[in-house]
């Protein structure tokens, strides 16, 4: 058996404009991904926050596309 890691994304709060991390994430109304004319793809999703913001308690709710690349530095 392997252990899993957990899957982080990059958050912004849009009220304090503070970032955060967090695994406690659902994507919703999916389309698949998308390709622009220039050939860039992105995910065409929601990402809602499964608990509170850290920095201002609301559970907001993000396009996917909105999000910074956990995967890239």
């Amino acid at each position: 058996m392997t252990d899993a890691k957990e899957a982080k994304f990059i958050f912004v709060c849009p009220d304090k404009n503070e970032v955060f991390e967090s695994s406690n994430f659902n994507i919703f109304d999916n389309r698949g991904i998308v390709t622009d004319d220039a050939g860039n793809k992105t995910l065409d999703a929601k990402v809602a926050l499964g608990e509170p913001c850290p920095f201002c308690g609301q559970k907001h709710v993000y396009l996917a596309s909105e999000l910074s690349c956990p995967f890239t530095g």
